[in-house]
């Protein structure tokens, strides 16, 4: 068991809001050697939370309005890093403000330093904790004085990815323009049956993080039913069909396929492709490297090609731009 973390109430402005975890928050379940899931309750989003960044565009930045538009940023399965805090910078530099936080940290997890989420945790735990942080940002940004409410957008990558598609399901529509789920697995918490607001399915073409094969691309893959298990927050979706509890021996939908599903509804949904990219968009150069998944005997080797070529990264956050701004009169 990882040692507990401390939660240290610093931004001044948000100290009436701490919402310290319970005493019996989350702990880990070792399920073979190296690879656990997490049990208990989980934390709530505590804006007092040393993790908790909100940035705010500074004097040099471009003006949208008096107040900004707000980015709520869900990472990934590895915590806060490159790719998160580089979608900080320039969407703050363009005018954006930006809400970014440590949902692992709030559950109690030091994990820093160690591969614990990267390569030792299930999807579905890691999707729960954040999920439940990022509904709870969402709700409490959504009560700020200081950005602009009506024009919330929510990013998610890799894990954040499926938790962000999932918040496009419960967010309301006066607040929340758009929602962008970048590189989101098919394991995990499932998919939604019904969409809320505008999402965005964002891949790198070549993305086949965590893949047997090489081509084993991220938006094309599926997944035992039993590797699935739902969020109680989330809104009715694939785990009531398809999860360790529903049918476990049958295979999950792809990202893709569930996209496709939805948009012959006529649901606001869309995918965004890019050449020359793979997981994370924002992670840095593109990365054709191989990751090993637990430890032991059970140990397994995969693919994990991460970021993009400085004009897929370019063209993506330009799409994003794009899209914020075409909200204004």
């Amino acid at each position: 068991m990882l040692v507990q973390a401390l939660w240290a109430p610093e931004p001044a402005w948000a100290q009436r809001d701490c919402r310290p975890p319970p005493a019996d928050v989350a702990r880990l379940v070792e399920l073979r050697p190296g690879f656990h899931t997490v049990a208990g309750p989980l934390a709530e989003f505590d804006p007092c939370h040393r993790s908790v960044q909100l940035s705010l565009p500074g004097f040099f930045a471009d003006k949208l309005a008096d107040k900004p538009p707000v980015m709520v940023i869900a990472h990934g399965g590895n915590g806060p890093g490159a790719a998160e805090q580089e979608m900080v910078r320039r969407l703050n530099a363009r005018g954006v403000a930006t809400l970014l936080f440590d949902a692992y940290e709030m559950n109690g997890f030091a994990y820093r330093g160690t591969s614990l989420f990267l390569t030792g945790a299930t999807n579905e735990s890691r999707q729960r904790m954040i999920f439940k942080a990022t509904l709870g940002a969402y709700q409490w940004i959504a009560q700020s004085s200081r950005v602009d409410t009506t024009r919330i957008f929510i990013h998610g990558l890799s894990n954040g990815g499926s938790v962000a598609l999932n918040m496009a399901a419960v967010v309301e529509p006066e607040h929340v323009r758009a929602v962008f789920a970048e590189g989101a697995p098919s394991a995990g918490i499932g998919m939604p049956d019904q969409l809320r607001v505008p999402l965005k399915l964002v891949y790198g073409k070549i993305d086949n993080y965590g893949g047997r094969r090489e081509d084993d691309w991220m938006h094309t893959r599926s997944d035992a039913c039993v590797v699935h298990r739902a969020s109680p927050l989330a809104a009715p979706g694939s785990t009531q069909r398809c999860s360790f509890d529903a049918n476990p021996s049958d295979t999950s939908l792809s990202p893709q396929a569930w996209g496709e599903q939805l948009r012959a509804q006529g649901q606001p949904l869309e995918f965004w492709f890019y050449d020359d990219a793979a997981h994370g968009l924002l992670a840095g150069p593109l990365d054709k490297g191989m990751r090993v998944y637990g430890s032991g005997p059970s140990a397994q080797r995969r693919y994990g090609w991460t970021g993009a070529s400085p004009d897929a990264a370019r063209r993506f956050v330009a799409d994003l731009l794009q899209l914020i701004r075409a909200s204004y009169p």
